[in-house]
């Protein structure tokens, strides 16, 4: 169905202050650029592997990244694929990617995130708006300020009611987090936040681009928060780590990829 929107315009804000170019860089995240490609750094996987589900009747591919030492995907594709399968079939329209990524060391430093909305990437032959979800390196505790805007603290408090471990000091806060945790935040807040912004600017694209940030994030917490208590409601969430080893070998993604060794040693011993 033709929704009348042009998905191959690129965000007008990419490489401005507004989207955060500029702002604490103490060194910058390169972007990629030739002659006939412009190429963000989330558009930069290096080593994936892509796998399809058809969810609600729309084709949507994963982009699977290879993890850094260390570093884990917290949700496995089924998990999202679950979640995916619970929410409004309208709100997956013109929503063809979901990436599992893995940030390079200097944007963990420079602009950490769960996750992101993609207005439109290309990633070789993938194209499209993208629900991007970040690797994480469970062995390295955040620290945030004590400093705290009131917005700050609301997500501190989400944090720890995730499962994360805040621990208080003079100058800091330091946030833990467990495979658990990190699953939790992204798979049962982030994915739908960033499905909110597409949610919001499906619905009126012209309007969305207008918004100011505030703007934005308040109708995506509402919208997320809305729809995750529907679906404790309905018993949906929470539920248990979707880790089927022969799918992952079926789909030919690697365990290691998934922080599921434990459970791999578990399965074979028994």
């Amino acid at each position: 169905m033709n929704t009348g929107k042009n998905n191959t315009r690129r965000n007008r804000n990419i490489g401005t202050t507004k989207q955060g170019h500029g702002q604490n860089n103490k060194f910058e995240i390169p972007t990629h650029t030739s002659s006939s490609n412009f190429k963000v750094y989330f558009e930069d996987l290096k080593n994936y592997r892509s796998v399809e589900r058809i969810v609600k009747g729309y084709l949507i591919t994963f982009l699977v990244e290879e993890t850094r030492k260390g570093c884990i995907h917290a949700s496995t594709v089924d998990d999202i694929n679950h979640v995916l399968q619970n929410v409004p079939a309208a709100d997956l329209g013109d929503l063809p990617l979901i990436i599992l990524r893995q940030p390079k060391r200097k944007e963990e430093i420079i602009n950490p995130a769960w996750g992101r909305y993609i207005y439109y990437a290309e990633i070789d032959k993938h194209y499209g708006s993208a629900i991007s979800l970040e690797a994480i390196d469970l062995s390295k505790p955040s620290r945030w300020s004590k400093s705290l805007s009131p917005d700050e603290q609301v997500e501190l408090e989400r944090l720890k009611d995730d499962g994360h471990s805040i621990e208080t000091t003079k100058r800091h806060h330091l946030i833990s987090a467990t495979l658990e945790s990190v699953r939790a935040t992204q798979l049962y807040r982030t994915l739908l936040h960033e499905l909110g912004h597409h949610v919001d600017r499906m619905r009126d694209e012209e309007l969305f681009e207008t918004k100011t940030s505030k703007d934005k994030e308040i109708f995506a917490h509402k919208y997320a928060d809305e729809l995750r208590e529907n679906l404790k409601q309905k018993g949906i969430f929470p539920f248990e780590r979707i880790f089927d080893i022969e799918g992952l070998e079926a789909d030919k993604l690697r365990v290691v990829d998934f922080g599921a060794i434990e459970q791999v040693i578990d399965v074979s011993a028994k």
